[in-house]
């Protein structure tokens, strides 16, 4: 039996690794659009962009009816109307179902730096 301890840690470095993932996603896509000339392989970040939400997909799980009510807000709030959001409304919309295996995150960690230091 695993200490609960360990398994929280276990937890929150996936969690960290998933938004360094999608951060790096982000980071990649402003880069690329900063650089005066960046030849990038399509090929390589649409399988990468597949492999990133294959991870997230897999392990993660989605309440669509509290994701939908947040939504349905956010949307009231843009279009005009006067709406006040609760914390609370955002809270269990995502959780983790499982635990991406570390050399899969690594490896796309890896391949999506050494395309943005090419670009740089």
């Amino acid at each position: 039996m695993k200490p609960i301890g360990r398994e929280l840690r276990q937890r929150s470095s996936i969690k960290r690794a998933l938004a360094s993932a999608t951060l790096l996603w982000f980071a990649f896509a402003g880069a690329a659009a900063q650089a005066k000339t960046c030849t990038v392989d399509l090929d390589e970040i649409q399988i990468l962009r597949k492999e990133i939400l294959d991870v997230v997909k897999s392990n993660m799980h989605i309440d669509k009816d509290r994701a939908a009510a947040a939504k349905r807000k956010l949307g009231d709030a843009l279009n005009g109307g006067s709406v006040t959001v609760d914390p609370n409304d955002f809270k269990g919309i995502l959780s983790l179902k499982g635990k991406p295996s570390p050399a899969v995150v690594q490896d796309v960690l890896a391949r999506l730096q050494s395309i943005i230091a090419s670009c740089q």
